[in-house]
């Protein structure tokens, strides 16, 4: 299956076929935090089981892909899917700033991958093709945002080289989120 997948670049014409991919996953684990003397001795993440449940980030009106033409200048973005026999199975946004970011800075904005070829090589591709785009884009560095309870997202960017340089527990403060813990990880280039 790895050898028929291929990435390309799209532009936002496109992006309803980029929005039929799935983001939603089944949390089954979270990463908790633990302030070890109110943090100042240090700050744990500890992964727990916790009561399974489904997330889907496409349910956020703005987080969805067919709202980011009213709020962003998509033609600024670098957009990519992963097609296989004809079907996109998975997709990247990376976006050369956002507001309240530094200036040089590229933000991964999106990273999906159809449940049934997960864990197949496909967010790695995609994810080169990010990095690749913000490097031509003279971009030193690429953030992404991630919460505590998508651990496998976090492990995947912790082995493709981000390091986690924000835990903002109180970053979220509207329902259904505001449980969830804001993650940031940060990769030089």
């Amino acid at each position: 299956m790895k050898d028929k997948m291929v990435v390309q670049q799209i532009d936002s014409k496109k992006l309803e076929g980029y929005a039929e991919i799935p983001i939603s996953f089944e949390v089954k684990k979270i990463l908790q935090v633990e302030l070890a003397n109110n943090g100042l001795g240090g700050i744990q993440l500890i992964e727990q089981d916790c009561t399974p449940y489904i997330k889907d980030y496409d349910l956020d009106e703005n987080a969805h892909p067919l709202n980011w033409p009213g709020q962003f200048d998509l033609d600024k973005w670098g957009l990519f899917v992963v097609v296989s026999e004809g079907m996109y199975v998975g997709g990247a946004a990376i976006a050369p700033q956002m507001t309240g970011m530094k200036k040089d800075m590229a933000v991964l904005w999106d990273l999906r991958v159809h449940p049934d070829f997960r864990n197949n090589g496909v967010g790695g591709k995609l994810l080169d093709a990010a990095i690749l785009w913000a490097k031509a884009q003279n971009h030193p560095k690429i953030m992404v945002e991630t919460q505590n309870i998508n651990v496998s997202a976090c492990k995947f960017y912790s082995r493709k080289g981000f390091s986690l340089g924000t835990i903002d527990i109180q970053g979220y403060s509207d329902s259904p989120v505001e449980n969830e813990i804001k993650l940031l990880w940060y990769m030089d280039l």
